[in-house]
């Protein structure tokens, strides 16, 4: 497609002059370009509440010993009727 001199080209036009093969691909539609930005968001937020904490054990680990201090009662009362939990894997 020619162009005249001056005149402003969009993007993908001249991606397509300067790519050849690319000529044959149309350029996406909104609802296309929509799901793929939802998905990506969407990735992006679990991989932060996933990974995250992995990477940043000790501040997990420090933050939820300083919390527990600051409780004021026992693990058997916070339990109440229920049985206090018991590592079955522990070595004796």
């Amino acid at each position: 497609m020619r162009i005249p001199a001056g005149a402003p080209v969009p993007f993908w036009l001249s991606v397509k002059n300067k790519l050849p093969k690319w000529a044959k691909v149309n350029k996406p539609t909104l609802g296309t370009m929509a799901v793929v930005a939802t998905a990506i968001v969407t990735f992006s937020a679990v991989a932060a509440v996933t990974f995250y904490p992995k990477y940043y054990h000790d501040y997990y680990q420090k933050a939820q010993k300083e919390e527990r201090a600051l409780l004021r009662s026992s693990r058997e009362q916070q339990a109440g009727p229920q049985n206090v939990w018991i590592d079955p894997f522990e070595r004796k």
